[in-house]
């Protein structure tokens, strides 16, 4: 099986300070088609082992190298932020967003994908948000907070924006640590 013969292993998180990473990165991925193909699915499965093994948040396809509109987003009960909401692993496939009101909010982002730089983004605080199930059934909701902050930095990732993108200078910060253990980067 196809699904058997990708592993976390093979997929690593990429990042933007490495040259070979940016082509992919930078972007906008390739629009998926349904029913999923083998290796999409089991690029579901591979993505899902990585960002169990990171403790949740989100993960897109570009930043394991591969140019697809698919991401995933965990936040576990325990998460380490103590407000946000728990959401299980779920999947969002061809994902569009739209702010609801004008009204932004920043708050401290990092990326697995960006090592140097983390700081204080401005995102819509309410977003309408569209995109797919792996069986391809549409989800079309409104969405807020700290999961509503998740889906656009995920779509983000599917539209070649990074959070160095969105950063004013004056908000940029040195991020003297990458969350991504080791054994995950590429």
């Amino acid at each position: 099986k196809a699904s058997e013969k990708m592993s976390e292993t093979v997929l690593k998180i990429i990042q933007i300070e490495d040259e070979s990473s940016k082509a992919v990165l930078r972007r906008r991925a390739e629009d998926v088609v349904f029913p999923l193909s083998s290796f999409d699915q089991a690029t579901l499965l591979a993505m899902e082992a990585i960002l169990y093994k990171l403790g949740g948040v989100g993960l897109a396809a570009p930043q394991v190298q591969i140019s697809k509109r698919i991401a995933l987003v965990y936040i576990p009960a325990v998460d380490v932020r103590g407000m946000a909401k728990p959401y299980p692993m779920h999947e969002i496939i061809n994902p569009e967003y739209e702010g609801v009101k004008e009204d932004m909010v920043k708050g401290m982002e990092g990326c697995y994908s960006v090592r140097s730089t983390c700081g204080q983004v401005a995102r819509y605080n309410k977003i309408r948000v569209i995109y797919q199930d792996r069986q391809g059934r549409k989800v079309d909701k409104e969405e807020e907070g700290f999961y509503a902050r998740v889906l656009q930095h995920e779509i983000d990732h599917l539209n070649g924006t990074l959070i160095i993108d969105r950063l004013q200078p004056s908000e940029r910060m040195d991020n003297f640590k990458n969350p991504a253990p080791e054994e995950l980067l590429a």
